[in-house]
């Protein structure tokens, strides 16, 4: 169990940080957010750095909820995340396939935090 407002916190973290890597093409945000991920879906909250970062901040708590549907999104981010680094790192920088499955899964797990933490979906 995780409190409920701890993945609205973590999602919303998520796609903000994405999307200013994005604008501003650091592209080392990628693997250091997906091994943040990784971290917390091996390890769950104790491993979980946003978390951390959530508890930290005075941020109103909220009520318990099961922890298993924000770490399977956090696998899946953890996937595509991943994808996206290899994307970025690994093809040639000439071409427009470095950008297309590199920022594409990244910018993917951005807006699908963002709608999470947003709609709560």
């Amino acid at each position: 169990m995780i409190d409920s407002n701890l993945p609205r916190f973590s999602q919303g973290l998520q796609a903000a940080v994405l999307a200013l890597a994005f604008l501003l093409d650091w592209r080392v945000v990628v693997p250091i957010l997906g091994a943040i991920l990784l971290a917390a879906v091996t390890g769950g909250p104790r491993y979980n750095l946003l978390a951390q970062l959530y508890r930290a901040l005075p941020i109103p708590r909220g009520e318990p909820e099961p922890a298993a549907p924000p770490r399977f999104a956090q696998a899946l981010g953890v996937t595509f995340l991943a994808i996206g680094t290899v994307g970025l790192f690994a093809a040639d920088p000439e071409t427009t396939a470095w950008w297309i499955f590199g920022w594409g899964p990244a910018l993917v797990v951005a807006v699908l935090a963002g709608v999470a933490a947003t709609t709560s979906f």
